[in-house]
C-alpha cells in the first residue's frame, strides 16, 4: 500500500465500487480501534511512569495495524503476508500482558484480538481466551482481571470474525450480481445468434432457391424469370425489415405468414407441399412456436435433402413436418438450427424430435399447452 493511501484512507473513495466502501470502512475501523486502544493505553502508562510497558504497547499497536493492512480480506496487498507482523504483535502482547497492570493487558488484549481476529480461525482465539485466563491466574492476577481479560480476547475476536464474515458476505453478493449480469449478457447474445440464424439463414436459402428458378426460366427465355427475381427482392427487403426488428428486438413471427412462405418456397424448389390442419386451431402462445417449427423446417429441407414432396401436420399441441429424399446429413445435432430450435421450445415447455429413415425425414415438435413469454426467448 502506498504512502498516501495510509495518510488518506479517503483516497479514491467516490471513485470507488459499494464493496470496496465497505472494505475500507472495515478496515478503517479495525485500524481506528487499534489507534484507540492504545493511545489510551500509552497515556495511562506515561501517567504511571511505566515505560516498558510503552514500548511493548507501541509495537503491538504497530504490528497490529500492519497486520491488518496486510490482510487480503480486508483488501490489503495480497503479495505481502501478515505472518511475520502477526508474529511480532504475539510476542509483544504477550510481554505487554506479563509486566503491565490491568490496563495495559486489557490493551494488549483488544489490540491483539483486533488484529489477529481478521487472520486466524475464531476456534483458536476462543481457545486462547481460556489459555490466557488460566495463565494470568497462574501468574497471580486477581480472577476478576484475569476473566476480563480472557472475556475480552472471546468478545473481540468474535467482532473482528463477525465483519471479517459480512464483508466475506458483501463480497460474494457482488460477485453473484456481476455473474448474473454476465449471465443475462450471454443469453442476449444467445437469443441474438439464434434469431440472426433463423432469419439470414432462411433469408438466404429462399433468395439462393428463387435465383436459381430464375437463371433457369431466363435461360429458356421464359418470362417469368421476371416474376421470380421481383419475389427475390422482395425477400431481400424482408429480411432486412427482419434483421432491423431482431436488432431491436422486437422481432416476431405468424404461423400463417410462415405456412404461406413455406409453400412458395418449397414449390419453387420443385416440392410439392401438403398442409393437414388449420392453424385456427392453435393457441396464440403455441402458434407462435409453431411459427419458428416451420421456419427451421423449411430450411432444413431446403439445406438437407432432396425432397419431391412435403407434409405439415398441425394439431391443437403439435406439429409435423416430413419429407422424402434426405439427406445423410439430415438431423444431425451438431449444426446451430435444430439445437437452438430445440432450446426455444425447451424454453417455453415444448420438446422436439427428429427421426430419419432411409425414405423419410420427420420434425415433431409439442407445444406448448399454457402461456408462455415467449417473446422473451425470440
Amino acid at each position: 500500500m502506498k504512502l498516501h493511501e495510509y495518510l488518506n484512507p479517503l483516497h479514491g473513495w467516490d471513485d470507488s465500487s459499494a464493496v470496496d466502501k465497505v472494505r475500507v470502512y472495515t478496515r478503517q475501523s479495525f485500524l481506528l480501534i487499534i489507534v484507540a486502544i492504545a493511545v489510551g493505553t500509552i497515556a495511562v502508562s506515561v501517567t504511571n511512569e511505566d515505560y516498558l510497558s510503552i514500548t511493548a504497547i507501541g509495537v503491538c499497536a504497530a504490528a497490529g495495524f500492519a497486520t491488518v493492512q496486510r490482510t487480503a480480506a480486508l483488501g490489503g496487498a495480497s503479495e505481502a503476508s501478515p505472518r511475520i507482523p502477526l508474529a511480532i504483535m504475539c510476542v509483544a502482547a504477550t510481554v505487554a500482558m506479563v509486566i503491565g497492570d490491568t490496563t495495559t493487558r486489557l490493551g494488549a488484549v483488544v489490540i491483539l484480538a483486533s488484529a489477529a481476529g481478521t487472520v486466524l480461525a475464531l476456534r483458536w482465539y476462543l481457545m486462547a481466551s481460556v489459555l490466557v485466563a488460566a495463565v494470568a491466574m497462574a501468574l497471580g492476577t486477581p480472577m476478576p482481571d484475569a476473566i476480563l481479560v480472557g472475556g475480552f480476547i472471546g468478545a473481540m475476536a468474535c467482532t473482528a470474525q463477525l465483519s471479517a464474515w459480512l464483508l466475506r458476505i458483501v463480497t460474494e453478493l457482488d460477485a453473484t450480481r456481476d455473474a448474473a449480469a454476465a449471465l443475462s449478457v450471454a443469453e442476449e447474445r444467445l437469443r441474438f445468434s439464434r434469431d440472426l440464424h433463423d432469419v439470414v439463414g432462411r433469408a438466404l436459402s429462399a433468395i439462393a432457391v428463387k435465383s436459381e428458378l430464375a437463371a433457369t426460366l431466363a435461360r429458356r427465355g421464359d418470362d417469368r424469370a421476371a416474376g421470380q427475381m421481383d419475389e427475390v427482392r422482395l425477400l431481400a427487403q424482408e429480411s432486412m425489415a427482419d434483421a432491423r426488428k431482431l436488432v431491436r428486438g422486437y422481432r416476431s413471427v405468424d404461423v400463417a405468414s410462415e405456412l404461406d412462405g413455406a409453400r412458395s418456397l418449397l414449390s419453387a424448389a420443385g416440392i410439392s407441399t401438403e398442409l393437414v390442419g388449420e392453424t385456427s386451431v392453435l393457441s396464440e402462445h403455441a402458434a407462435e412456436a409453431a411459427a419458428w417449427v416451420v421456419r427451421e423446417g423449411v430450411t432444413n429441407i431446403l439445406r438437407h435433402s432432396e425432397a419431391t414432396y412435403c407434409r405439415i401436420e398441425l394439431t391443437d399441441n403439435s406439429i409435423r413436418l416430413i419429407n422424402d429424399h434426405p439427406q445423410p446429413s439430415a438431423g444431425r445435432d451438431d449444426g446451430t438450427g435444430l439445437s437452438g430450435l430445440r432450446e426455444r421450445l425447451v424454453a417455453v415447455g415444448g420438446t422436439l424430435t427428429a427421426e430419419k429413415t432411409s425414405d423419410d425425414f420427420s420434425l415433431t415438435a409439442t407445444l406448448p399447452t399454457s402461456p408462455q413469454n415467449l417473446r422473451t426467448t425470440t
